[in-house]
């Protein structure tokens, strides 16, 4: 198999962004997500003003960036509502000279369906007309068996979509035993719960197993690359995510597909 993101998710405005500009640089798989919910992303606030200036300098350079869409924004999103915002954030394009160029900065939209409160409307048919609009991203589905009728509803629709194995909705519980292989055909397969660098090149020779051997997939982690702060708060921290992006990486090298 072939890890197309190695995906660190968490990032926020205790980051220096060119730390994090420097390791998408230096490992061009890796990809930085940033958590959004209503009561912590909105304009102007600290991790909003964060992301925004990461964008803006994403458009001279190929670091991959990503959106994970939780709680109310996942509900909004659901209903076939894009806040003004995240329209304005998606529009943002790379600039001529870019690997990329004229491509969206932020290339992954997930929507975490499986996180929080599972109670709340989907609409398919208004989920396909957000993707219809917006094909220059890809848009990614947490799956576990609770969300099945809504993911098999969404194919109906005719439209692109990948699919993330994240039973433990978010919480970075390790699920390799709900891990299976391939959940939809035609749409992408990533794995998530509870990755780390020191498990990740384990986890990885178990999805290897679960997958054809030219398949591109993608890895997702979040809790496991914090680190207490000076008052204890759990943080994003750069040097965890270095270590996990080259285990896998290493991995790949050795052992993955090579295209």
């Amino acid at each position: 198999m072939n890890i197309e993101y190695i995906t660190c998710s968490g990032i926020g405005p205790h980051n220096d962004i060119s730390e994090i500009i420097n390791l998408g640089k230096n490992y061009e798989n890796a990809e930085f997500a940033v958590q959004v919910s209503r009561e912590k992303f909105f304009p102007y606030n600290d991790r909003y003003n964060f992301f925004r200036t990461l964008v803006a300098t994403c458009t001279v350079n190929d670091v991959n960036l990503a959106m994970h869409v939780n709680l109310e924004y996942r509900t909004d999103l659901c209903r076939g509502i894009v806040p003004e915002f995240f329209q304005d954030l998606w529009s943002i394009k790379r600039q001529k000279g870019t690997q990329n160029a004229d491509k969206p900065v932020i290339g992954r939209v997930q929507i975490n369906i499986n996180g929080g409160n599972d109670k709340f409307d989907f609409y398919p048919d208004k989920v396909a007309n957000i993707i219809r609009a917006y094909l220059g991203i890809k848009f990614i589905f947490q799956y576990a068996p609770a969300q099945y009728e809504r993911i098999r509803q969404l194919a109906k629709q005719n439209v692109p979509f990948a699919l993330l194995y994240d039973v433990s909705g978010g919480e970075g519980k390790l699920s390799c035993d709900s891990w299976g292989g391939i959940i939809l055909p035609g749409h992408q397969t990533g794995y998530a719960g509870g990755l780390s660098p020191d498990n990740v090149v384990e986890n990885l020779n178990y999805i290897n197993t679960l997958l054809p051997a030219n398949y591109d997939t993608w890895i997702d982690a979040e809790g496991k690359l914090k680190s207490p702060d000076d008052n204890g708060k759990k943080l994003f921290d750069t040097t965890l995510a270095e270590k996990y992006i080259k285990n896998a990486c290493a991995w790949q090298m050795k052992y993955g597909y090579q295209k």
